[in-house]
C-alpha cells in the first residue's frame, strides 16, 4: 500500500493566512469571527476525501470548497480586517488544488514535489567577474517537480525544485495580467523548455477572438466557465469537470515525465526519438 499524501504546513497558503489573523486577534469580536471561520474550515477539510480523490471523484470536494468559498468572500466584505488584499479566500483554492493534486499524483506512484514562493523560474550564467549562476525566483500559487537539483553559486551549493509545471490561481484574468503571466511563461522556459505553465481562474476578462495557443502559456482553465462580466449579474458554480480536467492533465504531464524508453538504440525500435509516450 502507498504512503498517503501529507500535505506540507508551509504550503497550506489558506490555512497559514487563517492563523496569521487569528494570532493578531485583539478582541472578542475578532476571535469568535476567528473561530466560526475555522469551524466552516474544518468541516470543508472533512469532505476531502483522500479515496475519492485519488480516483478522480471530485463531486464532494468541489462542492464543499466552492460552499467555503462564498462564506470567505462574504467575511472579506463585512470585515475589514479579512479583505480582498489579504489573500484570505484568494488562497483558499490554490491550497485546495496543491492538496487534490498531491493526493492524486501520489496515489498513482508520483509523489510530487512542491514549492510556492520563491519558485526558481531562470537560470542564467552571470556576467560578473567571479562566474557562476545567477538565480531568479517568483512566487507562484503551486510548482510542481519531480526532483530536486543544486547549482553551484558564488556563496556555495543551491538546492532548487525543478519546475515541471508551474500554476498561477487567479480569481480573475484580464488582458493585461494574461500578458504578464504570458511573459512569466516564456521567461521559465528559457531555463526549463519541457516545463509547463497553466492558468487557472474563476473568471476571465479578454476577448475570446483572439488565438492565445502561440503564446507560451499551456492551458488556462476557467473554473466558473464564465466571463467576469456574466459573474456580476450571476455567478455560476465551480465546475467539477473543469477541476476533474486539470487533475487528469497534471497527472498525464507528470506520467509522461516520470518514464523514458532508456537509451536512443531502444527508442529506434518505434521510430521517435524525443517525444515518446
Amino acid at each position: 500500500m502507498r504512503p498517503p499524501f501529507m500535505p506540507e504546513d508551509a504550503l497550506l497558503s489558506h490555512r497559514n493566512n487563517l492563523l496569521q489573523k487569528c494570532r493578531l486577534s485583539q478582541d472578542r469580536d475578532h476571535q469568535a469571527l476567528c473561530q466560526e471561520i475555522d469551524r466552516k474550515y474544518t468541516a470543508y477539510l472533512a469532505a476531502l476525501v483522500p479515496e475519492r480523490i485519488a480516483v478522480g471523484d471530485l463531486g464532494a470536494a468541489v462542492a464543499a470548497v466552492g460552499s467555503y468559498l462564498d462564506f470567505a468572500k462574504e467575511v472579506e466584505a463585512t470585515f475589514s480586517r479579512f479583505n480582498w488584499r489579504s489573500d484570505f479566500a484568494a488562497s483558499i483554492l490554490p491550497e485546495f488544488i496543491y492538496r487534490t493534486l498531491g493526493i492524486a499524483l501520489t496515489a498513482r506512484g508520483f509523489p510530487p514535489l512542491f514549492s510556492t514562493r520563491d519558485s526558481i523560474v531562470e537560470v542564467s550564467l552571470s556576467g560578473t567577474a567571479g562566474g557562476g549562476w545567477d538565480v531568479r525566483r517568483k512566487n507562484q500559487d503551486l510548482c510542481i517537480g519531480l526532483r530536486r537539483e543544486k547549482i553551484v553559486r558564488q556563496n556555495g551549493e543551491e538546492l532548487f525544485l525543478v519546475p515541471l509545471i508551474a500554476m498561477e490561481v487567479k480569481t480573475n484574468i484580464d488582458i493585461n495580467k494574461l500578458n504578464g503571466l504570458d511573459y512569466s511563461a516564456e521567461r521559465l522556459k528559457r531555463t526549463f523548455p519541457a516545463s509547463k505553465y497553466i492558468l487557472v481562474t474563476e473568471t476571465i476578462d479578454f476577448s475570446l477572438d483572439q488565438n492565445y495557443a502561440s503564446g507560451s502559456i499551456d492551458e488556462i482553465y476557467t473554473l466558473r466557465k464564465q466571463v467576469r462580466s456574466q459573474a456580476r449579474r450571476e455567478k455560476k458554480p465551480l465546475e467539477v469537470d473543469v477541476f476533474t480536467q486539470l487533475q487528469s492533465d497534471v497527472v498525464e504531464i507528470v506520467r509522461r515525465a516520470s518514464f523514458t524508453m532508456g537509451h536512443v538504440y531502444d527508442r529506434l525500435e518505434i521510430g521517435k526519438l524525443i517525444s515518446v509516450e
